[in-house]
Order: structure tokens, then sequence, then C-alpha cells
């Protein structure tokens, strides 16, 4: 199964604009649009999540075709009535359980996950999607690279495609690319290695983790953590680490008291070179070459 959530972007600063039955008809127009554009890919529409939508498809293929289509009606729509209004896209490949007219399952979370770095006018698909698709859909995709979501142990590579707003000339938006220590370009002169150590020094927890290519190691007080650290200090699930094509990344899991590298807090993620040190709320990790 292929899921497919959309949001909508600006909704909130239209209803601010235009009276509230103007702003619902421009939502309810695009949600009826929505749903009419599914049938030729073998899609269903599963329900309005507010200002989005939850969608099915039988194959990838249709998710990707379907999501084009949406940006052009969105488009359309702020056209026509003069609205800086985009959609954000998101779509993954995995299972999940159909049942009393909604889903459910872990891929239904990862795929609204997803959601929180794309930017308007922008579609994200995971590398599980991606696998699928034959060369014509995957045409203007580009690597966003690896994510670690809160409440999940293992990154997802994602692929990030622009649809340009006719209204904005706008494609990628600063919200989805964070700074640009972020980006895969700066990993192209990188040094790249198939293993790290990370040294973890708090003052409960004295540990070497031996991180191997394609692995994911999770920090925080939860039971799940692949380290569990009993400080409040800490979020439940704090901070990641993996290993993508030989570079070490580090994530800040929306923790309150963030993760921190060369004297910046992580907005998000951030490739970490070997023998230095991210610090934690209370301790540290150095970044070694395992021995």
């Amino acid at each position: 199964m292929t899921i497919l959530f959309t949001d909508i972007v600006g909704s909130v600063k239209m209803y601010t604009k235009v009276s509230d039955s103007v702003a619902v008809d421009v939502v309810k127009n695009l949600e009826r649009q929505v749903q009419d554009a599914l049938a030729p890919h073998k899609g269903k529409f599963i329900k309005s999540t507010g200002d989005g939508h939850l969608c099915i498809f039988e194959e990838p293929s249709g998710a990707v075709r379907t999501a084009r289509t949406i940006h052009g009606l969105c488009d359309n729509l702020a056209r026509a009535h003069m609205q800086d209004l985009a959609v954000r896209i998101a779509v993954h490949t995995g299972e999940a359980v159909e049942e009393g007219g909604d889903i459910h399952g872990q891929a239904v979370n990862l795929t609204a996950r997803i959601l929180s770095v794309t930017g308007a006018c922008e579609t994200c698909v995971t590398a599980d999607t991606w696998s699928k698709l034959g060369a014509e859909d995957r045409q203007g995709f580009v690597p966003h690279g690896p994510e670690v979501f809160k409440g999940f142990t293992r990154y997802t590579y994602i692929y990030k495609k622009p649809n340009p707003n006719p209204l904005t000339d706008v494609t990628f938006r600063p919200e989805s690319m964070a700074d640009e220590d972020s980006t895969l370009l700066v990993t192209d002169t990188m040094p790249k290695h198939a293993r790290y150590a990370l040294l973890i020094e708090h003052p409960q927890v004295t540990k070497t983790v031996v991180l191997s290519e394609g692995e994911t190691h999770v920090l925080g007080r939860a039971p799940e953590c692949h380290t569990q650290i009993p400080d409040r200090m800490f979020s439940s699930t704090h901070a990641a680490f993996s290993v993508v094509d030989g570079i070490l990344w580090c994530f800040d899991l929306q923790s309150s008291n963030g993760v921190v590298y060369r004297g910046r807090r992580l907005k998000r993620r951030k490739p970490i070179e070997t023998n230095s040190m991210v610090q934690l709320p209370t301790g540290l990790v150095q970044i070694k070459l395992p021995t």
C-alpha cells in the first residue's frame, strides 16, 4: 500500500483575510477535486485531516502522479481566489491496516511525520516508494537524505521534488531546507567511513557504541531507546545518530533541551565529523573511529 498525506500551506492566513465561508469553500473545493483525481491512478480517499487529506494507492506511481495533479489543482484555486495557497505532500509505501473507513499502522504514522520536513510546493517520497518508481516518475526528485523522526528507531531516506507555485515562483522554501549545514551538499567533501565509535559520557551512563553503515542509535529516557538515560533533562527520545553512505548524522528528535554541535543547537539534523563532540543536556558524545 502506498500512503499519501497532503497539507494545505497558507490556509490559516487565508482565514484571516477572507470570511470563514469563503475560506471553507476553497478548502472543500480542493477536497472535491482531490477525490476526483484519485480514480485514474487507482487511489482511494480515506479522510480529510482538516487542512489536508489522507489517501491510499495500489501503486507508488499512482501516488506520485496524483501528487503532481494535486499541486496543479491547488495552484489553480490559489490563482482563482488570489490567495497564497500551496500544498505539501508526503508519500510512503509500506504495510497498513484498512479498517472502519480509516487506515492504521506505523507506515501511516511515518508518512504523517514526513510532512514536517516537506516545504510548500514540495513532494517528499521515501526510499521505499522511490525504489518502486520508473524513470519517468522519478524525474524532478532530488535526494534529501536521511531523517530520523520522533517515535522511530531507524532513519528514513527521503527524496524531494519541488513543484513551483506560479503565483510566487517558489520551489524550495526555507522551512524545509533548514540551514545550509543540514543539506547533503556539505557531505560531498567530508571523509566517509563504514563505522564510527560514539563515546557516551554521562554521570549515569558511560559506554562506547560502534555504529556501522545503515545503523541508527537513539538516546533518551524511554525504554525503547538504544541507550536509555534516566535524566529528566532528556526527552523521551532525545537524539539519534545514523551512518548513511559513510557519513555520521546527528538528529535532534524535537527535544526540549536540544543537542549542541560546535556551539550551535541543531535545528533538526547535521553531519558530524570525526574527532568532534556533540553536547547533550547533561554529558556529551565524542565521535571517534573504532580502533
